[in-house]
């Protein structure tokens, strides 16, 4: 078994008045949101195109941000928190989370707000901890035996759907292959972190930590 989490952060800017389609869900009508979504990032001032995770959905792996892009999404995200308008402990991780793929399939999307600081959610469940584990709202009931994980999506809290629909009701994977998922992707952020503090100095942004604050939501 392969398992792979996939950093991914969520891009919105959908209050540029364009008018939305009007049908849904994204993921079956993917080229109708993804013109929508294009539009609405050149409307709000992004220079490159984006290349997105999975067509229609707002979801962007890192490694595919131009650095245009990402300075604008920086920029934005600490825009209120540079102009005092709220304390550092008040500011949230850039949005998105984990993609959980299992043999080359994709599972698992993050779901509302989930952000990047979750890979520390998933670090709690290769501790082999049923409780805690959190990657957005609905979230999965989360079975531990032995050495395998078992994700049930058949319960969504308050009658919350998941997005995308999961293909399968039940999944199940292995401790030691999302131990192994863990340490690659933090491999990945700590690229991705790398560049932010780059481009935190080109932009001169006075913000101390900020991979700390932007991907590992550390308040200092």
């Amino acid at each position: 078994m392969t398992v792979e989490l996939i950093p991914v952060i969520e891009i919105g800017y959908h209050n540029q008045d364009i008018t939305a389609p009007d049908k849904y869900p994204y993921w079956k009508y993917p080229e109708l949101w993804e013109k929508f979504n294009s539009d609405s990032y050149k409307k709000a001032g992004f220079k490159d195109d984006f290349k997105t995770y999975l067509s229609g959905s707002s979801f962007y792996r890192l490694s595919d941000l131009t650095d245009n892009n990402l300075t604008k999404i920086v920029i934005d995200h600490t825009q209120e928190l540079r102009n005092g308008k709220y304390e550092r402990e008040q500011a949230s991780a850039l949005f998105g989370g984990y993609v959980l793929r299992i043999d080359g399939q994709d599972k698992y999307f993050p779901q509302c707000c989930g952000d990047l600081a979750d890979i520390q959610y998933w670090e709690i469940l290769a501790n082999r901890k049923e409780q805690g584990f959190y990657a957005g709202h609905p979230e999965p009931q989360v079975k531990i035996q032995d050495d395998k994980i078992t994700f049930d999506f058949t319960v969504g809290e308050f009658d919350e759907h998941f997005a995308p629909t999961p293909s399968e009701n039940i999944i199940h994977f292995d401790i030691p292959s999302l131990k192994n998922a863990i340490e690659t992707a933090k491999t990945e952020l700590d690229k991705f972190e790398q560049r932010i503090e780059e481009l935190k100095q080109k932009e001169k942004l006075n913000i101390d930590n900020i991979g700390g604050l932007l991907i590992w939501d550390n308040a200092n």
